[in-house]
């Protein structure tokens, strides 16, 4: 594993050093016209580290290309799913439970979250369907907020492991049984699942995401989970060890609950790992102002992590290259909002100043890379909706939207203002 994970570190290394020496050229001919200090900024910021971040991963997943099988496993799990004001999902989520196709038996849980509309009768209308190895079981949790309605539910689990599924998200028929053959045989605290887009064609705003949620998120979680230390276990569908969330209390009540618990989980040396044939479908926001809150909570969340347990607190040397690097994340959505962007508009008005053959290189990196995730995810065999157009969009307009989103949530942070779950 210390191998492969040197290995792609020198790639990225090299990738580095070549960007730097004809980066030396392009700072020395627009010294006369701008910053020293904004020029050099801007050059790590959108060649540099992004080039080194990015070919580390591609060459790290190409080292992991091989997809590893897990012995069947039939040990009881409970399925855990918290829901506010979901009467138009819910139903889906419980019928994709109940169906599963694993060994073993499940033990559904749901949680109403102080709903107002109709999803405890939803909720109610599925009680009946229980049978020999898939039962159901309902509580209502008064406190308004995804960690609290966890914590309720987790307080009623009597599994030794359990998944966490979103009431927006479908699992793929044999995704319980993937992620549970994971957890079992690797012993892992935590896995993530796989998450792939179901509306993709709703609007413009879905069909970004999809490649957003089957290229990037995937391709980083692949990296990863490849060295034991998956930063997120996402609340929408992962699998835990019971006793170990419990050791830590359960979830915190701040904005990103599932970063903050797999933070605190690899803080004690315990290993989050990463299952990509483990599917599920989730429902992703439709609209700009969805999307856009969605992603401010997400870069809250990645600092309410960071803060509670930097990177020099994680005892696995992988943990802290990744929790550092996320530090750096910070200072490439400013790069791109305040580098990038100019660069490019400079570049369309004729003054190609900062956007020039460094930046485009950069970009044929990061096409290269979502073309191999694009080969390894169609490999799993589990069908996915594709668009070119989408695909295309998401290359020239999601970045914009999700550092502009990140920046919101990192002065959220910063400023102390308060949240909302949803």
């Amino acid at each position: 594993m210390k191998t492969r994970f040197m290995l792609s570190l020198i790639f990225g290394a090299l990738w580095f050093f070549f960007s730097f020496y004809f980066s030396l050229f392009w700072a020395r001919e627009i010294a006369c016209l701008l910053p020293k200090a904004y020029i050099w900024w801007v050059i790590s910021g959108i060649a540099l580290l992004p080039g080194f971040f990015m070919s580390s991963l591609f060459f790290s997943n190409l080292l992991h290309w091989k997809k590893k099988e897990y012995p069947t496993t039939s040990v009881p799990v409970t399925v855990l799913i918290c829901a506010h004001n979901e009467e138009t999902m819910i139903s889906q989520s419980i019928q994709a439970i109940l169906l599963q196709h694993y060994s073993g038996p499940i033990d559904l849980l749901v949680v109403d979250n102080a709903s107002s509309d109709q999803t405890k009768q939803e909720i109610q209308k599925w009680i009946p369907c229980s049978f020999s190895n898939r039962s159901i079981r309902t509580l209502y949790c008064p406190v308004l907020g995804k960690s609290h309605a966890l914590n309720t539910g987790l307080a009623h689990i009597t599994t030794k492991y359990f998944i966490t599924v979103d009431s927006d998200t479908c699992l793929e028929k044999n995704a319980v049984q993937k992620i549970m053959n994971h957890i079992v045989a690797t012993q892992s605290s935590c896995v993530a699942g796989n998450l792939f887009v179901q509306n993709t064609t709703d609007s413009f705003f879905t069909k970004i995401q999809t490649y957003d949620y089957l290229l990037s998120i995937a391709a980083v979680k692949r990296y990863q989970g490849s060295y034991r230390s998956t930063l997120v276990a996402q609340g929408a569908f992962s699998a835990f060890q019971t006793q170990a969330v419990r050791k830590l209390g359960g979830w915190k009540p701040v904005m990103g609950e599932d970063i903050v618990l797999t933070y605190q989980l690899m803080q004690h040396g315990l290993s989050s790992t990463y299952e990509p044939a483990a599917v599920g479908y989730t429902q992703v926001p439709d609209t700009f102002f969805g999307l856009y809150n969605q992603r401010k909570r997400w870069a809250r969340g990645m600092l309410e992590g960071l803060s509670l347990i930097p990177p020099w607190k994680q005892p696995s040397f992988f943990t802290k290259y990744f929790a550092l690097v996320n530090c750096f994340v910070i200072d490439l959505d400013l790069s791109f909002l305040f580098g990038f962007i100019p660069a490019i508009l400079l570049a369309l008005s004729g003054f190609p100043l900062l956007a020039g053959i460094l930046t485009l290189i950069t970009l044929l990196v990061c096409v290269l890379l979502f073309y191999s995730m694009f080969l390894y995810q169609k490999k799993l065999n589990i069908p996915f909706k594709n668009s070119f157009f989408g695909f295309l969009a998401f290359l020239l307009c999601f970045q914009t939207i999700q550092s502009m989103a990140a920046l919101h949530g990192y002065l959220t942070f910063f400023l102390h203002r308060k949240g909302e779950w949803k």
